[in-house]
C-alpha cells in the first residue's frame, strides 16, 4: 500500500488560521466586564508569610479585589496550591490583584508590603541527601501517604566516596536488580564508570500559561491554554470541587507545552477563583518572566553510571544510581530512566537505585519523553567510548546492544509488542550512507568541522 503521507507535501487542518493570524488563543478572548490579574511572586526559595498590608494597593484607582492564599483550596502534604503562605520557590505565588488594566495591577502589586520569615532551603538534592543537610520542607524531605513526612539522608561513608569523586554505594527508596551485576562486572573486558549531570531545563513554550474565566450561574466558562482538553478539565473541577459538567473549557489552539501543558497548570484556578469573588470575567496573562517560575521543568538528575562490556562491545552489566531534582511538588522521571537503560541497551545484569529529592525549586513536569531524553543523552556517549577502546564500530556496538522483539526490561520483566530498533538501525544505515559518511567524519574545512553519529532511542509518551 502507498504511503498517504509519508514524503507527500501536507497542510495540516490548522495551518491557514495560525499563518493568517485568524488563530485565537487564550488570551485572545475577551468578555465584557473583564478584568486583568497579576501575581505577587515570592522573592525567597522558603519563607512563611507573616504580614501583608495591601491598603495602599485596595486605595488605589481602578484596583477591583486581591485574592490570598486563605481564599483558595489548600493542598496537604507536598501538593501544589494556586496561591499559598507558605511559598516553597523563588517565584511561587503569594496572592493576586486585580484591576481594570495590567498596568494598575502591576502597580498595585508594588504598593503591597509583606513580611516575609526566611526558612531552610536547599536547591541541590545531593545536599539534603548529606546528613544533617537542609530540607525543602520543615519536616522533612521524603513523604509518604500512609507514613506522612520522614528524614532520608545517605551515610558520612557515601558522601566521602561522593566527594573523592566514586561511585557511592547508598540505599534509595527505590531499588532493583536482575541478573548478578558483580560477577557480570567482575567477568568484563572493560568497565567504564562516569559521575554525570544533567541540568533541570524549563519548558518554555512560545505561548505562556495565560487564561481567562468567567461565571455564569453555576457553569464556569474557562478559557486555557491546554495539551489535553479532557484532563485539564476535569483537573481544573477537581481543584475548584466542582462537577466537570458545570466546566465550559474552551482551548482552540494551544502554543506548545512539550508536556507541561498536559493537564493545564496551578495557576489557571485563579482566574475561575478571582472571578467567582468579584463576580467579573478575570483574565491572567502570564509574563515570559513568571513563566520562567510557574512553567515548569524537567527534572534534573545527577547520575552515578558503570558499565561493563564484553570484549565484543556486548554490555552485559550496569549498575545505575539516580538522584533526581523534584523541585517542591514532585516528578517521576528516574523510574521511566532505570527502565529505559535495561530497555535500549539490554544487559543481561543491571542494579538500579533511584532516589526523588524535593527541592526549592521550580516545579517539574513531564518534558518531550520524560526520563528517557535525560539518561540517554547520558549513557550515549560511555557507549561510544567502549566502541573506541574496544575497536568495535559505532554502529554495530548499537546494533549489538538494541532491544529485539523479545525483550524484557525494569523491574518486572515488562515486554513491548512492537520492536523494530534493529531494522531501524539497519535500514538508517543504508538510506544515510554510513560507511561513506563516516570516511568523512572529524575532517576539517576552515572553520567547519564535519561530525557523523549515531544514537538509538526508545520514546516516553
Amino acid at each position: 500500500m502507498a504511503e498517504r503521507l509519508v514524503g507527500a507535501d501536507i497542510a495540516p487542518p490548522d495551518l491557514h488560521a495560525k499563518i493568517t493570524g485568524r488563530a485565537r488563543y487564550a488570551e485572545d478572548f475577551r468578555a465584557p466586564g473583564m478584568v486583568f490579574a497579576k501575581l505577587l511572586l515570592s522573592p525567597m526559595p522558603h519563607a512563611r508569610v507573616r504580614r501583608v498590608d495591601a491598603s495602599r494597593a485596595l486605595a488605589m484607582e481602578g484596583v477591583i479585589d486581591i485574592l490570598r492564599a486563605d481564599e483558595v483550596p489548600s493542598r496537604d502534604g507536598p501538593r501544589e496550591a494556586c496561591l499559598t503562605d507558605t511559598p516553597r520557590y523563588e517565584g511561587e505565588p503569594i496572592l493576586a490583584v486585580a484591576a481594570v488594566d495590567e498596568e494598575t495591577a502591576a502597580a498595585a502589586i508594588e504598593a503591597i508590603e509583606i513580611d516575609f520569615e526566611p526558612l531552610p532551603f536547599v536547591i541541590d538534592p545531593l545536599e539534603s541527601l548529606r546528613p544533617g543537610g537542609p530540607n525543602a520542607y520543615v519536616d522533612g524531605n521524603q513523604f509518604s501517604g500512609q507514613d506522612g513526612w520522614s528524614d532520608f539522608k545517605w551515610t558520612n561513608t557515601d558522601f566521602a566516596k561522593v566527594d573523592a569523586g566514586e561511585m557511592p554505594d547508598p540505599s534509595c527508596p527505590v531499588e532493583w536488580t536482575k541478573g548478578d551485576p558483580e560477577s557480570a562486572f567482575a567477568e568484563s573486558a572493560l568497565v567504564l564508570e562516569e559521575t554525570i549531570v544533567h541540568q533541570s531545563l524549563t519548558h518554555h513554550p512560545m505561548e505562556p500559561r495565560s487564561n481567562m474565566a468567567y461565571w455564569e450561574g453555576e457553569t464556569l466558562h474557562a478559557f486555557v491554554s491546554t495539551q489535553s482538553s479532557q484532563q485539564t478539565k476535569f483537573a481544573l473541577a477537581g481543584a475548584l470541587q466542582i462537577d466537570p459538567e458545570n466546566i465550559n473549557l474552551v482551548s482552540e489552539y494551544c502554543g506548545g507545552g512539550f508536556g507541561s501543558k498536559i493537564a493545564g497548570t496551578t495557576v489557571m484556578q485563579i482566574p475561575a477563583l478571582f472571578s467567582r469573588k468579584i463576580n467579573r470575567p478575570v483574565m491572567l496573562r502570564i509574563t515570559r518572566y513568571e513563566e520562567n517560575y510557574v512553567g515548569r521543568a524537567r527534572p534534573g538528575f545527577q547520575t552515578w553510571l558503570k558499565m561493563g562490556f564484553l570484549q565484543d562491545g556486548k554490555c552485559n552489566a550496569i549498575d545505575l544510581i539516580i538522584v533526581q531534582e523534584s523541585g517542591p511538588y514532585g516528578a517521576g522521571d528516574f523510574n521511566t530512566a532505570g527502565m529505559i537503560a535495561d530497555l535500549t541497551y539490554t544487559p543481561q545484569n543491571m542494579r538500579f537505585r533511584g532516589v526523588s529529592m524535593y527541592t526549592n525549586t521550580p516545579p517539574k513536569a513531564a518534558q518531550r519523553g520524560p526520563g528517557g531524553a535525560q539518561i540517554i543523552s547520558m549513557m550515549e556517549p560511555i557507549l561510544e567510548k567502549a566502541g573506541r577502546e574496544l575497536g568495535v564500530d559505532r554502529f554495530e556496538i548499537h546494533r549489538m546492544n538494541a532491544p529485539r522483539g523479545d525483550v524484557q526490561f525494569g523491574p518486572r520483566n515488562a515486554t513491548l509488542t512492537s520492536v523494530h530498533a534493529v531494522e531501524a538501525l539497519d535500514q538508517g544505515r543504508e538510506m544515510f550512507d554510513w560507511d561513506a559518511k563516516l570516511a568523512i567524519s572529524g575532517k576539517r574545512n576552515g572553520s567547519k568541522v564535519t561530525g557523523v553519529g549515531i544514537g538509538l532511542s526508545p520514546y516516553t509518551a
